[in-house]
């Protein structure tokens, strides 16, 4: 094994030479054009250089001539003509003997008139070995008419092919020539050359050939040597195994052969075999190098660059060289994928017995096709790849120039990479032209906006540019230039004088009214037909659901709603709005009466703009929440005002703002224990008539914070005392005013409670994220929803579908893909809201820019990677709840237990407790609950919707897990 390797070592190492010119030009000339035209003592100077040393050969003898230096420079030669003149014309070849390669540019000095057309030749024999010869008729000038003549005489002489620098080569007699060259009436004929044949004495044709010079163990091995055109020959073989393989001797009518056949090749076959063939004058020897290996291999290696640029719409060709046996199979892909065959090629060529080029041809790249390409050698005993890095470039456009105010011009242009934007300006007392940068334009660097706007659209970079000069009635013109590497590109704007401008604004300002006038038609259509609107955010499903079976609905109207809940609205004192939206608003409000003593409740009101259909769906929403029932860890509804006026749909008050902005203002000082006893998540603003951070909407983290226990005696002292059940020491889950890992197991422990809950009582949450989370005094969280209060619209965590708002990085594939929701797509969305918490509030899939990149992605089975914070059980966790299967995602109930077994034990006594307090104690939430049950169920029996509402109320939160029967989605 060892000897085959070595050899196959020695023949690659052999081969590569022979690579080399197909791999690209080894040989250079710089400048690199193949003719040149100079005028009469001009200097001129090339470089040659090569892999190794090369040399100049010149077209004759330079004696009288001009000057013709060549210096060396290390491996490269530098050829200099100094004072050219007609004689320095004609083929300068610079050679690299090593590599068998040359080079030629052709020299041409136009002379002063006829006598100087011709360039003397040293000597006017011609000597040929064959049938064709060259005559030397070198031209100073290429555009000169030559023709060839016979002498004596003048016959023409026909089928010869006719190259300034060096003169006509073809079927040429043994006889004197001369060429004449005529321009206009002016003609003159050159020196006369005489033609000589050289007889040389035959030589026999002989031939080695092999069925492969590089062979697998085990295969046929067949050489044949040959002569043609000979009487008789003897042949004498050298070889590794002479003594074991005896050669054959053929005689045919034109030819005789000598050939051996081993049938099965081993790796003492390996070596190199010589063929010497004799006959009574000559005598020949030809040798071939034979490789075999104990198994077959793949080399593959790439054809020049493997970072390729190139622009928009150009051909991009990527070329891998393959050494393989047995013959391998190439293929060539991106992303995985194999590449599609409408835009692009591939073609492979088998150069030798075990070399193999292989070429993928793009056809007009577009931007989309930037990206890594990957070529593939493989065949049964090796696989070998070669990795190619495509960037497709775009050059800058300009898509508008124009004025946006009496001292400001905007500059919108687009490319790949991004542009850079230069401005100029043209002064009224100077005349600039178009085409000149240097006659007249003045660069305006210093008057460039700090804030130059770059945004990124689809595949392209926009970069918006403004400049602001003091006025624009000292400049005639302005100008943008945008330049990026694959080239530049220029607009000028004309600023007209006050006086003609104001006769244009005039014209401009009625057709702008034309156009706003017949676009805000069109726009009002559209709006009219497309008009996201606000729906009830919960809806009771029948059957359907995450097995992908049709879903059909309970309709909200039939759930019970029972006038416990019901609050006299002179009792609901409203202040100031905590958030708001396109379809309604959220307000702080105090509730009196909801415990039975005169100690006010402070409360959330959602109240819908005055839209017959919205306040449909708030109704709808009261009496899901009514359904619902209380928990420690879900907003809990304390009543309504339905009647008469707007209907007030009145909830708990979470003053300490939403887990995301908590996670995010605590990342710096996340873990630090010897901080000062301060902490975003337990700690509000200072003021008392701030919106206490509910919505946390415009809150832009500067404000002033303070302890803890100086805020709770701060509040005691505005005029709301918070009731007995809101500030009991014992509710506290956590004192510590520090954000610390066990909070956030905490807050995940605390939310899975809260899902379990939900999908117990048969309801999807459908927008479960960091957002949709408040945090209330001692780190204790509630989940909600913010639809109401949020304007979607600019929200850019939300994109509209269907007339809808969707969280799409929140949702699941089977709900983004197939409109399918159930508790496994809210585990889905409880994974995401994990990786928010340990990442302390990052944003998810914040490297796919692009909903269709992220739909991709997701399609594609991409998963984000473990949060910063996150422990490997915790992350396996995060994985479980995004499997591709909804069936394999873990219930709610299993994750309680999962996430519970991650904290303390006396965190677990603590949150048993505290939720056994809730339930038992006299909360508002707790109390109205109570009530609206047993009013409920004292009225409600008979009504014709009394089977639905007794099946719904009497639902209890035994089974944890997920179900496919009936659910309450939020829409």
């Amino acid at each position: 094994a060892t000897t085959g390797s070595l050899n196959l070592l020695h023949f690659l190492l052999g081969e590569f030479k022979k690579l080399l010119p197909e791999g690209g030009v080894a040989l250079e000339l710089l400048p690199s054009s193949t003719e040149v035209l100079l005028q009469s003592q001009s200097n001129f100077s090339v470089v040659c250089s090569g892999w190794s040393e090369v040399k100049w050969h010149l077209p004759q003898d330079t004696d009288g001539g001009p000057e013709v230096l060549v210096q060396v420079d290390g491996s490269s030669r530098i050829l200099q003509l100094l004072g050219a003149t007609w004689r320095s014309s004609g083929r300068y070849t610079c050679e690299e003997p090593s590599a068998d390669q040359s080079r030629a540019v052709d020299v041409f000095v136009p002379g002063q008139g006829p006598e100087q057309w011709f360039v003397p030749q040293s000597s006017s024999q011609v000597y040929k070995h064959s049938e064709e010869g060259t005559i030397p008729c070198v031209v100073s000038d290429p555009k000169l008419n030559v023709s060839l003549f016979e002498r004596p005489g003048r016959t023409a002489v026909g089928g010869v092919r006719y190259v300034p620098a060096l003169g006509f080569t073809g079927h040429l007699n043994d006889a004197g020539h001369v060429c004449v060259a005529t321009d206009g009436d002016q003609e003159k004929e050159s020196q006369v050359f005489y033609v000589f044949t050289v007889l040389e004495p035959k030589q026999m044709e002989m031939e080695l050939s092999v069925s492969s010079e590089v062979l697998k163990q085990g295969e046929v091995l067949t050489m044949n040597c040959s002569v043609r055109d000979v009487d008789m020959a003897f042949f004498t073989w050298t070889f590794p195994r002479r003594q074991e393989v005896e050669p054959l001797t053929d005689i045919l009518s034109n030819e005789i052969r000598s050939f051996i056949n081993i049938s099965k090749a081993t790796e003492s076959d390996s070596g190199v075999y010589v063929c010497k063939a004799q006959d009574s004058q000559f005598r020949w020897t030809v040798r071939k190098n034979i490789t075999i290996t104990d198994k077959g291999y793949v080399y593959l290696w790439p054809s020049g660059e493997t970072n390729i640029s190139s622009v928009v719409h150009h051909t991009v060709e990527l070329k891998v060289v393959g050494d393989a046996l047995p013959t391998p199979t190439f293929t060539w892909s991106r992303l995985n994928q194999t590449i599609a065959m409408e835009t692009s090629s591939i073609n492979t060529t088998h150069l030798t017995s075990s070399r193999y080029v292989s070429t993928l041809t793009l056809h007009q790249v577009q931007l989309d096709q930037t990206g890594t390409y990957t070529a593939t050698a493989s065949n049964e005993d090796s696989r070998e790849e070669v990795m190619f890095y495509l960037q497709v470039t775009a050059p800058p456009r300009i898509l508008s120039l124009s004025e946006v105010d009496k001292k400001d011009i905007l500059c919108v242009s687009e490319g790949v990479p991004t542009p850079s934007v230069t401005w100029y300006t043209c002064p009224r007392s100077i005349r600039c032209r178009c085409s000149n940068l240097s006659d007249g334009w003045r660069s305006q660097l210093g008057a460039l906006e700090q804030d130059v706007t770059t945004v990124i659209e689809g595949d392209g970079t926009l970069v918006k540019s403004v400049l602001t000069l003091k006025t624009l009635d000292s400049v005639s013109a302005v100008r943008c230039e945008a330049t990026n590497a694959a080239g530049e590109r220029a607009r000028d704007l004309r600023v007209l004088r006050t006086s003609l401008l104001s006769q244009v604004v005039v014209l401009v300002a009625v057709l702008v009214l034309v156009i706003i006038g017949v676009i805000f038609f069109i726009i009002l259509i559209a709006l009219w037909r497309n008009k996201p609107h606000y729906e009830a955010r919960w809806k009771l499903m029948e059957s359907g659901g995450s097995d992908g079976q049709p879903c059909s609905y309970v309709d909200p109207e039939d759930l019970p709603y029972s006038s416990a809940w019901e609050i006299p609205r002179d009792q609901v004192a409203l202040g100031q709005v905590l958030g708001s939206g396109p379809f309604g608003r959220v307000v702080e409000a105090t509730v009196s009466g909801l415990t039975g003593s005169d100690t006010p409740t402070k409360a959330a009101v959602k109240i819908m703009k005055s839209k017959r259909d919205a306040a449909q769906s708030l109704m709808s929403e009261l009496k899901v929440l009514g359904y619902l029932g209380p928990h420690l860890n879900v907003v809990n509804l304390l009543g309504a005002c339905t009647s008469p006026g707007p209907v007030y749909l009145i909830t708990e008050f979470c003053r300490l703002g939403n887990l995301l902005n908590c996670l995010q203002r605590n990342k710096d000082t996340f873990g630090q224990v010897d901080m000062p006893s301060r902490s975003d998540c337990s700690v509000s603003l200072t003021h008392s008539n701030s919106d206490g951070g509910y919505m946390d909407m415009n809150q832009d983290g500067r404000g002033r914070y303070v302890p803890l226990k100086e805020l709770r005696d701060t509040e005691q002292g505005t005029g709301h005392a918070p009731t007995d059940h809101q500030k009991a020491p014992s509710l506290l889950l956590s004192d510590s005013p520090v954000l610390t890992m066990e909070d956030l197991f905490s807050f995940s422990f605390q939310i899975a409670q809260a899902m379990d809950f939900l999908s117990s009582r048969k309801c999807v949450h459908r927008d479960l994220a960091a957002r949709n989370v408040l945090v209330c005094e001692g780190k204790l969280l509630k989940i909600c929803d913010f639809g109401l209060a949020r304007d979607l619209q600019k929200d850019e965590d939300y994109i509209i579908r269907r007339n809808s708002f969707l969280p799409l990085r929140w949702m699941s594939p089977e709900s983004i893909f197939q409109n399918i929701y159930g508790s496994e797509s809210d585990v889905w969305s409880y994974g995401v809201l994990l990786w928010e918490i340990f990442s302390l509030g990052c944003t998810p899939y914040a490297d796919l820019l692009t909903t269709r990149q992220f739909s991709s992605a997701l399609k594609r089975g991409h998963r984000m990677d473990r949060p910063e914070h996150a422990t490997s059980d915790m992350y396996a966790v995060m994985k479980q709840c995004w499997d591709e299967d909804p069936l394999s995602r873990p219930s709610f109930s299993s994750l309680v237990v999962a996430v519970g077994n991650m904290l303390p034990a006396d965190y677990r006594q603590r949150y048993a407790q505290l939720t056994e307090d809730f339930l038992r104690g006299e909360g508002p939430a707790v109390l109205q609950s109570r009530r609206s049950l047993s009013r409920t169920t004292e009225t409600e029996t008979g009504s014709p919707s009394s089977d639905v509402k007794e099946r719904l109320l009497e639902a209890e939160p035994e089974d944890s897990g997920p179900s496919h029967n009936t659910y309450i989605m939020p829409v």
